[in-house]
């Protein structure tokens, strides 16, 4: 594993557990690791974890169907650990960017040919943008208006879903019209500086785009039904990972209510705290979520212990399994 990559691990578990030490101080609240090892919190951490490798187990299987579909066949385990491997990489770079590049990367080194690897990292943040934007709409309608003035951060939350809905916008036009990049060839092609290094790989971009846009051709044009379910499954990884942080709510916290909506509250307040500029939003989740459920719960401090629960069951085990799948794979290997 290579300096920067240990040191984004490390910015990550320092920026997450800094904001949950600031919060400390400024509420008052205190949390101790008896509170973290409670057979309360211990039972939450138990079933957390095994509804997490879950949904890793469901992430990899829907990679490896569409992949199958475009026959591009790798083993389950190796869709399991590029599952990983993109939860990893988004935890420790800044605003969750780097997940789709190494998953691209590691796809490439499994045989899998570069344009149906983008197209698949296409497909499946398209799936989670669009279903995200549904829920954000559903709750801003439906949800938002019925809470209390001073419950909620009103207008962080109609940040998100306006954040949301641009993201979604985009990457639907990236993978719908991926010949757009060819125009972004042209112009750069046009700065006298880099004309003889596009020049050099110019032909092959051209039909690198081109072959991409027959791998999105064939997976929406031939294979409807099989993106209704990955679509169905990727709306099953959302409401599990929203169940995640309702889970220590309830266990810990006076909280009453319903799941689903907690779950659209959730989702709105994910979509915003998503672009926060940390690796992978350490921090900003943590005082984004403080903040936001405060006012629903009786104790602070049951909030912050289930506050770090939560970050522990789907943050930093992520890392440190991550570490592990990383070294096995050599996703993070520089060449010297």
């Amino acid at each position: 594993m290579n300096r920067r990559l240990l040191l984004n691990v490390l910015i990550s578990l320092i920026a997450g557990i800094s904001v949950i030490l600031l919060i400390n101080s400024a509420f008052k609240e205190r949390i101790f690791l008896r509170d973290l090892l409670s057979p309360v919190s211990l039972e939450v951490l138990g079933v957390g974890l095994i509804i997490n490798i879950i949904s890793f187990l469901i992430d990899g299987f829907k990679l490896k169907i569409v992949l199958k579909a475009l026959n591009q066949d790798i083993s389950y385990l190796d869709s399991v650990e590029a599952s990983i491997i993109y939860s990893f990489f988004s935890a420790i770079t800044p605003s969750g960017m780097g997940g789709q590049p190494f998953q691209l990367y590691f796809l490439t080194k499994r045989g899998v040919k570069s344009e149906v690897a983008t197209n698949i990292i296409l497909l499946r943040t398209f799936e989670y943008l669009f279903l995200i934007l549904l829920i954000d709409i559903y709750s801003v309608i439906f949800i938002l208006p019925r809470l209390p003035q001073e419950a909620i951060g009103k207008t962080l939350i109609i940040a998100g879903f306006a954040i949301s809905s641009i993201s979604t916008f985009f990457t639907w036009f990236a993978m719908s019209k991926p010949e757009i990049f060819k125009l972004f060839i042209v112009y750069f092609k046009k700065i006298s500086i880099l004309k003889n290094l596009i020049e050099r790989w110019e032909t092959r971009a051209y039909q690198w785009i081109d072959n991409l846009k027959l791998s999105v051709n064939e997976l929406w044009g031939h294979h409807k039904r099989l993106l209704l379910f990955d679509f169905s499954l990727m709306f099953v990884i959302i409401v599990l990972y929203s169940y995640l942080f309702f889970l220590p709510i309830v266990s810990l916290t006076e909280i009453h209510m319903r799941f689903f909506r907690f779950f659209g509250i959730h989702t709105l307040l994910s979509t915003l705290s998503t672009y926060v500029p940390t690796p992978g939003a350490s921090g900003g989740v943590e005082a984004i979520l403080f903040a936001s459920f405060k006012n629903f719960v009786g104790s602070s401090q049951n909030l912050l212990v289930a506050i770090t629960l939560f970050r522990i069951i789907t943050y930093y085990t992520v890392i440190l399994v991550g570490i592990f799948v990383v070294l096995k794979s050599g996703a993070g290997r520089t060449n010297k």
